[in-house]
């Protein structure tokens, strides 16, 4: 910072107000100099410099009488009989001549060393008082602490921009993100002290929402390894209405400590995803899956349930192991990119090959019957025949609608999860509006459909191609569409509406009204912070009456091999 007039004791009291929020600044008074009066930020035997009348007189800290941090200045200074500084005494000092103020650390201390010289060769140095940059300063880390509350994505580029803009200030890449992550850490804390807190705050979340799993594993010396945890709420909404099927994903994190984020979600009334628990790992291998479903059948019991996953290794041996190789349907978008990734290799025919390969692919995952499903895998035979060979070795049993012999409500891939309690508000009658949307779209394609009469509650639909069995007291159509996803189909929209019926009330109970209503009938309450324990500077987790509670050390984390990606490989399937 370079300015050349320092006027009033304002000024002075500017410097100090902001440097409390980044560091221990220190005002000291040195009895071998009279009437000189110094700011310091030191050390033992740092060599620190005296701004006096007429000069600059270097000095030791062993000459140092008082020392004050600067958190409390005044109040400090009226105890130690100190009274502030006044700046005529150092007015001539400074006035008149430019100036350069420079900084650094000591060490790993809070303490910063301040440097102050003349500029003897009397370059052109801005003119600016020491009050107006400390002001902006103090305004644009409000401002980034604002932000990064209401927006956790504010990217460091924009900050740059934004200061630049609103300030004047010229950050570049690595200013603007040592900001947000020092904002973040103000904000949230630092993240070695979250693994400490973790197992206070698990016990404190079980005696808040009383029936909640909030479980942990650590290594022998006291690492953080692993984390379950199942909200009451969500437990009460998937005992209540949600659908038994399952989507498991994980995620890699980012961070100093790295690992990966494991989630559970099931579906609601509205075929909204519900999240379910939630776990929290230093790796994803067949252990780590494992302990996630071992606690995750503790949430469901003995209710059967459908997993939908990718094929991470890992997860197909420990699925097989928990809730059994039948029950897992495999990700249609994992397979299908799989399959891209297959069809580059080989080059075939192009770019319009490779979209016409696809589609067959998409002909075999989606066909409902078995002779659909041979027309299809001999259509892509012809076209070539190691893509046929390559469907065949990837277990169509587990992710074609047709080979999968259990219900999965034609849930063929993982999905994002979204807010759905609040969107009861849009149901118009006793079903959601995602489902109403897809009976729409039926009632629309069978509106010419022509129906007849066959047995009993039997009829016959015809579609201009082929003659179709609806069974509207078992609620079945030959196109097994209606059976696999409990919303009637085309044709049996057709049958409903020759009937007179309301084509809603032969809708499956899991998309009604009633059990969204239960589904969302659970609350959360508040964790309780305000008496949260501190962690001492030996690492103790301890409560302000002084009792202490177990904690656990960050994980102990490996670089992985390679040089990092410098661009994250998006799905071509979203």
């Amino acid at each position: 910072m370079h300015f050349n007039h320092w006027k009033n004791d304002e000024d002075l009291t500017n410097m100090f107000q902001f440097s409390d929020r980044c560091a221990r600044v220190y005002i000291c008074l040195a009895s071998t100099v009279e009437d000189d009066e110094t700011i310091e930020n030191g050390g033992q035997g740092l060599n620190e410099t005296i701004v006096g009348s007429n000069s600059l007189v270097p000095y030791s800290t062993r000459d140092v009488d008082i020392r004050m941090q600067s958190r409390g200045f005044h109040q400090r200074c009226a105890e130690s009989h100190v009274g502030p500084l006044e700046s005529s005494r150092f007015e001539s000092a400074i006035l008149g001549c430019p100036w350069k103020v420079t900084a650094r650390a000591v060490g790993r201390t809070k303490i910063v060393q301040v440097h102050t010289f003349r500029n003897e060769h009397n370059h052109s140095l801005e003119d600016v008082s020491i009050s107006e940059p400390v002001v902006r300063c103090n305004r644009a880390t409000a401002m980034i602490d604002d932000v990064i509350r209401s927006n956790p994505d504010y990217l460091p580029r924009q900050i740059c921009k934004d200061f630049r803009r609103q300030y004047g200030m010229q950050l570049n890449y690595c200013q603007a993100w040592n900001l947000k992550e020092k904002a973040k850490e103000r904000i949230h804390g630092v993240p070695q002290c979250s693994y400490k807190l973790l197992p206070w705050l698990c016990t404190r979340l079980i005696e808040t929402n009383p029936g909640t799993i909030a479980e942990y594993r650590c290594s022998d010396d006291g690492h953080f390894m692993q984390l379950f945890v199942a909200l009451s709420v969500s437990i009460h909404g998937f005992q209540l209405g949600c659908r038994p099927i399952i989507s498991i994903d994980s995620s890699h994190m980012s961070g100093p400590y790295k690992g990966a984020l494991f989630s559970a979600s099931s579906y609601d009334a509205d075929d909204g995803m519900f999240p379910l628990a939630y776990g929290l790992f230093n790796s994803e291998n067949y252990e780590d899956w494992l302990w996630f479903l071992e606690k995750l059948k503790m949430v469901i019991g003995e209710r059967d349930v459908i997993i939908i996953s990718d094929r991470h290794q890992g997860i197909i041996r420990s699925v097989s192991e928990v809730f059994g190789s039948e029950n897992h349907a495999y990700c249609y978008r994992h397979i299908k990119e799989n399959f891209s990734s297959f069809l580059t290799k080989l080059n075939t025919k192009g770019r319009k090959g490779k979209e016409n390969a696809l589609q067959m692919l998409d002909s075999i995952a989606y066909a409902r019957l078995d002779c659909d499903y041979e027309v299809a895998m001999d259509t892509l035979r012809t076209f070539n025949h190691d893509l046929a060979k390559w469907v065949e070795e990837n277990n169509p049993q587990h992710w074609a609608i047709s080979k999968f012999k259990k219900m999965r409500w034609d849930k063929m891939t993982r999905s994002l999860l979204v807010e759905h309690k609040n969107g009861l508000v849009k149901w118009n009658g006793c079903i959601g509006p995602k489902t109403e949307e897809k009976i729409a779209l039926n009632i629309g394609k069978g509106e010419n459909y022509i129906t007849y009469l066959h047995l009993g509650s039997s009829m016959k639909v015809s579609n201009g191609k082929a003659f179709l069995e609806v069974n509207l007291m078992e609620r079945t159509c030959t196109c097994k569409a209606w059976q696999m996803s409990g919303i009637p189909c085309d044709h049996a929209c057709a049958a409903i509406r020759r009937m007179g019926f309301d084509v809603s009330d032969y809708v499956d109970d899991w998309y009604k009204y009633n059990l969204q209503e239960k589904i969302y009938s659970g609350s959360m309450r508040t964790l309780v912070t305000h008496d949260m324990p501190m962690i001492d500077e030996d690492g103790t987790v301890r409560d302000a009456l002084g009792h202490t509670y177990p904690f656990l050390n960050p994980p102990t984390t490996k670089r992985p091999p390679g040089r990092p990606r410098k661009r994250r490989i998006e799905s071509q399937f979203m």
